[in-house]
C-alpha cells in the first residue's frame, strides 16, 4: 500500500469515508478530487462550510488538499469563517486561520464578521478575530462600525476590547451619532461611563446639532445627566431655546 495513503488513514483523515485501499495521493489535488467524486462527495463550498458547521476538520483538510478555496462562500453567502464566528466555534476558527483563511470577510447579510461577532457578544471570538485582522494588516480605524454597534447595545466588554485593539471611540456613524450619543440614547450607563473615562468629547454634537447632554435630558435619564454634568457636558443653546430646559 502506498505509504502516503497509509499515513493518511492512520491519522484518521478518512474517518467516515470508505477506506484506505483506494488509490489517492493527498499531495495531488486532482487525485483527491477523483477520490471525492468516486465517493459521491460534492466538492463545493456548500459542502466545505457544512464541515465547518459540524467541526469536521478532518474532512475540511481533505477538501483543502483538493485545493478548495478556503474563503469561498456557500450559496447562502456565509463562508466557513463567518459561520464559525457566528457559532462561537474557536476550534474551527483557529483551524481556518492556521490554514490561511481571512478574518476580513462578510457574512450573508453583508456585515463584516467582526461586527456580527460584536453583536453576538462573544469576547473570545472577537479577540481572535481582532488578532487575525491585525495579522492581515487591517487598520484599526476601520473598526468604527464595530464600536458603534457595541455602544448602541451597551456592551462595555466589547468597547474595551475594541479600544485595546486601537479602534476609534470617536467616530460619527452614518446616522450622525457618535458612540457616546448612542450609549446615552440607549440609557447604557456603564458604557457611557467607560467612554467618558476614555476621554471622549462629552460635548460632541450629533448630526442634528444636539449635544450628549441634550439627548440625556430628552430621553429622561437623571443618572446619566448627573454624570455627564460632572464630566463637563453642556446643553446646546438650540436645545435650551427649543425646550427651555
Amino acid at each position: 500500500m502506498n505509504k502516503k495513503i497509509l499515513g493518511l488513514c492512520a491519522i484518521g483523515l478518512m474517518a467516515g469515508l470508505t477506506a484506505c485501499n483506494d488509490t489517492m495521493d493527498p499531495n495531488d489535488p486532482q487525485s483527491v478530487r477523483k477520490y471525492l467524486t468516486k465517493h459521491q462527495i460534492a466538492f463545493t463550498p456548500n459542502q466545505f462550510v457544512s464541515f465547518a458547521v459540524n467541526s469536521d476538520t478532518a474532512k475540511m483538510t481533505l477538501f483543502l488538499q483538493a485545493s478548495m478555496e478556503i474563503d469561498a462562500p456557500a450559496d447562502n453567502g456565509n463562508n466557513a469563517v463567518a459561520i464559525a464566528a457566528n457559532k462561537g466555534n474557536l476550534m474551527v476558527l483557529n483551524y481556518l486561520f492556521d490554514h490561511g483563511a481571512k478574518a476580513n470577510v462578510r457574512n450573508s447579510n453583508g456585515e463584516q464578521v467582526i461586527d456580527n461577532a460584536v453583536m453576538m457578544g462573544n469576547k473570545d471570538v472577537v479577540a481572535l478575530l481582532l488578532a487575525q485582522l491585525k495579522k492581515e494588516g487591517v487598520d484599526p480605524q476601520n473598526l468604527g462600525t464595530a464600536v458603534i454597534l457595541a455602544a448602541k447595545t451597551g456592551k462595555v466588554d466589547m468597547l474595551e476590547i475594541l479600544a485595546d485593539a486601537g479602534a476609534p471611540l470617536e467616530i460619527k456613524g452614518p446616522d450622525g451619532y457618535y458612540p457616546i450619543h448612542l450609549t446615552v440614547k440607549g440609557g447604557h450607563y456603564d458604557a457611557m461611563m467607560y467612554l467618558i473615562k476614555k476621554g471622549v468629547d462629552v460635548n460632541a454634537k450629533c448630526g442634528q446639532g444636539y449635544s450628549v447632554l441634550d439627548w440625556a435630558k430628552n430621553e429622561g435619564y437623571p443618572r446619566l445627566i448627573k454624570e455627564l454634568k460632572k464630566a463637563g457636558a453642556k446643553n446646546t443653546a438650540a436645545y435650551t431655546k427649543e425646550f427651555g430646559k
